[in-house]
């Protein structure tokens, strides 16, 4: 029989234990509501965004306690306005393009570099391989008249002693600049190293592209960007989201098939041997020789001064923009 001393000490114990346990669920953060964030990419998914699928797919975003869902791009301005006006949390953006909209007043910030290091080449086939920036002399090539590496060539001509009067650039729309060099049309095409000159091998094998970034040249290129509401508000999930990205990308510069088969079962579309390759050259660019060492997305002061400067320069930048205000690496891991 049990006594009434008895009862009123079961008791006790009993709503004890319940107590400790509701206050380790409120605790835990696999109790918490996971907090919602709309990733916007630049553009649809290229082996480059694959990391973020592998992360996703191995519960990286679930264990910071975030739901993470990936949504697919239209352009850097497309994605900068999705998350300026609140639609999205975070977006991957052309961080020069960021720069420009910041320019014009877009409250926005960058959170982390993805591409840090820039990717711009002069891509020739191995038929007819241009070695030097020399070798351009006396050669024509197509771009978009709208491109960063057409607004480049002028600070690459500097760089390297090219005498542009003597280098032909055909100013064409985007989906021609590969085909008129498989063609025959030009001698040489720009585009990105690991994304547009894989393209051109895919169909005819190429000479090592030339890149600008060798030469000093260096904007920085895509990142992870919000804005600067989100900044102030979201810290916290910010720092998660990053955390779980950065685990991603190692795991994908790692194992870079297993990265293309988490994209592929969420984008069944994507061309895998190309993607795959290009995630394969990816880790190449993601740091620049400041940045070199630091933490998966860690940017540099002196990258931001040089990308602004050169933005001053070739892309008709008028306003003046303050580089501490236009990013940030608090939100980026230690390690």
């Amino acid at each position: 029989m049990i006594t009434h001393t008895a009862r009123r000490s079961f008791v006790r114990s009993t709503l004890h234990a319940a107590l400790i346990a509701g206050f380790a669920c409120v605790a835990s953060p696999a109790a918490r509501a996971a907090d919602e964030v709309s990733l916007r990419l630049d553009w649809l998914p290229s082996g480059y965004h694959a990391p973020l699928f592998l992360a996703a797919a191995r519960g990286y975003y679930a264990k910071q306690g975030i739901d993470l869902k990936i949504l697919d791009g239209k352009g850097t301005n497309v994605a900068l306005q999705a998350v300026a006006s609140g639609n999205d949390t975070i977006a991957i953006a052309n961080l020069s393009t960021m720069v420009e909209a910041i320019g014009k007043g877009m409250p926005v910030v960058g959170i982390g570099g993805l591409i840090q290091r820039l990717p711009d080449s002069i891509i020739s086939l191995a038929s007819a391989p241009l070695k030097t920036p020399k070798d351009l002399e006396g050669k024509t090539g197509s771009t978009v008249a709208t491109s960063a590496i057409f607004k480049l060539f002028p600070a690459f001509a500097a760089a390297t002693h090219l005498d542009m009067s003597k280098v032909k650039v055909v100013p064409v729309d985007a989906g021609a600049v590969l085909t008129s060099l498989l063609q025959g049309q030009v001698d040489f095409a720009t585009g990105w190293a690991f994304t547009d000159a894989l393209r051109v091998a895919a169909q005819k094998p190429i000479a090592p592209p030339i890149l600008m970034a060798d030469y000093g040249i260096n904007v920085l290129g895509n990142g992870f960007v919000v804005s600067r509401d989100t900044a102030k508000s979201k810290g916290d999930v910010l720092k998660r989201f990053m955390s779980a990205t950065a685990a991603g990308y190692l795991d994908g510069a790692k194992e870079p098939e297993a990265a293309i088969d988490a994209m592929i079962a969420a984008r069944p579309e994507v061309n895998k041997p190309v993607v795959l390759e290009q995630l394969k050259q990816l880790p190449a660019f993601f740091a620049t020789e400041h940045s070199k060492g630091k933490p998966f997305g860690w940017m540099a002061r002196e990258d931001w001064v040089q990308t602004v400067d050169l933005l001053h320069k070739y892309f008709d930048l008028k306003a003046e923009v303050d580089v501490p205000t236009l990013y940030t690496n608090d939100f980026v891991p230690a390690s």
